[in-house]
């Protein structure tokens, strides 16, 4: 598991990105995933966090459970639309066995502005936009 940003390094999150890359074989738990994300929500407002947090959570879920890795969780702030960006990135699997019936989407729906899905040969990108006041 290491934390990048676009000079290379690793900061709170600001206009630049930060992301969280999980390589194959690494299999941070939870609490680690919650501890990288609270690093870079530093001065947050703690219900934002808590939002973000379950977005993120979601998002890396559903990469774990329907994609391969490495896995990529990228925060960045798009100054210009005020709006706080999570993406998360992965590997397509190679076989699929259909999709579990979950709430996970329904809560990023329910939290976000929009969201969506891009996909191109051989990753895909779930991404989201949250608007805080």
């Amino acid at each position: 598991m290491s934390t990048v940003d676009e000079d290379g390094g690793s900061r709170p999150v600001t206009p630049e990105s930060v992301a969280l890359v999980i390589e194959e074989g690494d299999a941070p738990s939870d609490e680690e995933v919650a501890r990288w994300l609270a690093d870079q929500l530093d001065g947050w407002l703690d219900r934002d966090r808590v939002v973000i947090g379950v977005v993120v959570g979601e998002l890396l879920d559903n990469a774990r459970r329907y994609a391969s890795p490495p896995y990529v969780v990228r925060l960045g702030v798009d100054e210009v639309r005020e709006v706080l960006v999570v993406a998360v990135r992965d590997a397509p699997l190679t076989r699929f066995d259909g999709w579990d019936r979950g709430a996970g989407l329904l809560l990023v729906d329910a939290l976000c502005s929009r969201w969506g899905v891009l996909a191109k040969p051989g990753s895909t990108v779930v991404w989201a936009e949250l608007v805080f006041d």
